[in-house]
């Protein structure tokens, strides 16, 4: 049976049904455009002729003059790829489409040439030679001790500079071939062999030389030295790893009073995560071995089923834990507990004056800053597990890091928070130092002798 409908009532039903149909034609075939603005993240300048290319398709567009674009695509998600001749490649997922004009900041890159540096304006090389090449340094007395060779090691010296690369003194070592420098607790600054011998380095400031003090054995330096972290007040203080490297415990030793532990704390949830993560890998490893016919004694010796991928992330994950302890003064101290995701601020006993909260350490950075500026720079960075402290001022920093750069953060004492970074601009740093102001870091270029430069945070 049918009901028997009047023209008019059916041109209306059928016209309100092709509408809806025409009209969700229209919303899947619907060309979104995007529009945005591109600029350099140092000057804020607009950049021209930088491309935007939608990932996957041979849609895109450039910019105008004055930085600005439109971009088109038939559908949500789509990948962004922004290129231009001096800049970084960046890529930038986009979700939704915003109400207003978006800001690109694309990051410079880093160029080295033979005599010009087209990099930071702060940045500067303190040491780089031709013929010799940068092992390694330290900082000694607001000036810089570096430890140069050439000739696989055979010929090897140490080079005092002051802060502007200028030469103070220049020494032949006791001993070859070098192996590095150690900076012990008290910074003192001791040169270490391949054949395990340590010399203490000194400075005379008359004469302007290097000598070297105390001949001894690598092991027993360090036997005496290494547990220190400071003192302060007459009390030395030190650190130690418990519970198999899940927690720590620090204390001072003081003359009278022998030694003394002020702060334990283990990372519970850890060792509860790595445990799951032990019992599920356990099952699943002898199940493999069972598929395969392995004995239980030999499947985990088995080269075909050692996972060496989940063996770096439990090496990363768990026995890499850190907890900083820093004298921030001459009265008090800060302990990075990142278990409880807190900077204690304690006086000399331990006594905790203050817990500030912190969250950097565990955090994926947005790319996107607010809802209309986007600083593609800043996407696919991950936190360094590392703690730097300024010798000078004694200011905190952490680092993060990505394809190769190192960005420096310092840390707000008082609330926890992360200032605006600085990226170094050359790729793969090595042992980063700061002092006053400024980082330190061993750089080598492709074909290149190892360099010391100096970068302005």
């Amino acid at each position: 049976m049918f009901k028997k409908v009047g023209i008019q009532q059916f041109l209306k039903s059928t016209g309100l049904t092709l509408f809806c149909i025409f009209f969700n034609l229209s919303l899947v075939s619907q060309t979104v455009f995007y529009k945005g603005l591109v600029r350099d993240e140092q000057t804020l300048k607009p950049i021209p002729d930088a491309n935007i290319k939608v990932y996957g398709t041979t849609l895109g567009a450039a910019t105008d003059i004055s930085g600005r674009f439109s971009v088109q695509f038939d559908k949500l998600p789509v990948t962004l790829i922004f290129t231009c001749v001096g800049f970084e490649n960046e890529y930038y997922k986009v979700s939704e489409i915003p109400k207003t004009t978006v800001e690109f900041f694309l990051r410079s890159k880093a160029y080295t040439l033979n005599e010009v540096n087209v990099t930071s304006k702060n940045y500067l090389f303190l040491f780089r030679d031709k013929d010799y090449s940068v092992l390694d340094y330290e900082l000694m007395d607001g000036h810089v001790l570096i430890l140069i060779f050439r000739t696989l090691l055979k010929q090897s010296q140490l080079v005092l500079l002051d802060r502007n690369g200028d030469t103070l003194a220049v020494s032949e070592l006791p001993e070859l071939p070098p192996s590095r420098l150690y900076k012990d607790f008290l910074s003192n600054i001791h040169y270490f062999t391949k054949s395990d011998v340590a010399y203490q380095c000194h400075f005379n400031k008359e004469s302007r030389t290097i000598g070297f003090l105390y001949r001894t054995t690598v092991d027993s330096l360090e036997k005496i030295v290494k547990p220190f972290l400071f003192n302060m007040e007459g009390r030395l203080y030190f650190q130690e790893s418990i519970a198999n490297n899940f927690g720590t415990a620090f204390g001072y030793y003081e003359k009278g009073n022998g030694k003394k532990y002020i702060r334990q704390v283990i990372h519970k949830k850890k060792i509860t995560e790595y445990n799951d993560d032990e019992t599920f890998y356990a099952k699943w490893n002898a199940f493999i071995a069972g598929a395969a016919n392995i004995p239980p004694e030999n499947f985990e010796n088995d080269s075909r089923f050692y996972n060496a991928v989940e063996a770096r992330a439990h090496s990363f994950e768990y026995f890499n834990l850190i907890f900083p302890v820093i004298k921030t003064n001459d009265a008090t101290i800060s302990f990075f507990n990142f278990s409880e995701d807190v900077i204690e601020v304690m006086n000399k006993d331990g006594k905790i004056l203050k817990t500030v909260p912190v969250s950097f350490h565990k955090e994926t950075l947005s790319k996107s800053d607010t809802i209309s500026s986007v600083r593609l720079a800043d996407s696919g960075w991950r936190w360094g597990n590392t703690i730097l402290v300024d010798e000078f001022n004694r200011d905190m920093y952490t680092t993060y890091l990505k394809s190769g750069m190192i960005r420096i953060n310092r840390i707000d004492p008082g609330t926890g928070r992360l200032s605006k970074g600085t990226v170094i601009p050359l790729r793969f740093p090595e042992k980063i130092e700061i002092y006053d102001g400024e980082a330190y870091f061993i750089n080598q270029g492709v074909n290149e002798n190892r360099k010391l430069a100096r970068c302005k945070l």
